[in-house]
């Protein structure tokens, strides 16, 4: 038993069903990270501005942060609209993400703290919801197709998650450390990453080719969800 399980899973491992489609999402998210945060860095600091303006609570970068994921969940629910099945999920996932880590970097409203900020209940509400849903929507593909949710889940297409996840994880360890900047520059630069992937979805929805390919891999999707590419067709 434990021979075949692992010849399944490493079948399943150097096998995928499909790759992630913008292999350059990598190199633009750090490239442009570090090129937007060290130019406000720079900026601001040849302005004399201190560390609390550029690295604190509703400091600059921070300000980045909530913009870049405001900005990529519209983006993504725009690209979910107009996507197939399976590029519909894609596109929901990240707009579920963004809309998570978006309560996440809006501190809570005290006293002293009125405006852009949110009731400290939210901060517990939203990710739980969100996550609800993000396991309702697999579980309701794997119900579809179960050969479209692995494909989803494969590596070699979900690794721009885990680039993600890896970069916030390196700004909890920063956080823990008390460097700020890295930090902050961190989290920008994943929340970068979030965004281009949903530009990237959006742009190319308008592209019946790339997202064809990746639904039709799943088979059996694209013959229970007989959704149109675009609605307007």
């Amino acid at each position: 038993m434990p021979k075949d399980f692992l010849k399944h899973v490493q079948h399943f491992l150097f096998n995928p069903g499909q790759i992630w489609p913008y292999p350059r999402l990598l190199a633009d998210t750090i490239v442009w990270g570090l090129v937007l945060s060290m130019t406000v860095i720079i900026t601001l600091r040849l302005l004399g501005a201190p560390d609390d303006t550029l690295f604190g609570e509703n400091g600059v970068l921070e300000t980045l942060q909530v913009i870049a994921l405001c900005t990529a969940s519209i983006v993504a629910i725009l690209a979910a609209v107009r996507l197939r099945p399976a590029g519909r999920f894609v596109a929901t996932t990240t707009a579920l993400l963004c809309l998570i880590f978006f309560v996440r970097e809006i501190p809570s409203c005290r006293p002293d703290l009125a405006l852009a900020c949110v009731p400290r209940e939210a901060h517990r509400i939203v990710p739980a919801v969100g996550s609800f849903l993000l396991l309702l929507q697999a579980f309701l593909m794997y119900r579809t197709s179960p050969p479209a949710l692995l494909q989803m889940i494969h590596p070699a297409f979900s690794w721009p998650l885990a680039f993600i996840a890896a970069l916030l994880f390196a700004g909890e360890i920063f956080e823990e450390l008390n460097l700020e900047a890295m930090e902050e520059i961190s989290e920008l630069t994943a929340y970068l990453g979030l965004l281009f992937s949903a530009a990237w979805m959006l742009r190319t929805s308008f592209r019946v080719n790339i997202w064809q390919s990746i639904s039709d891999t799943a088979g059996a999707l694209l013959q229970r969800l007989n959704t149109p590419f675009d609605r307007r067709r």
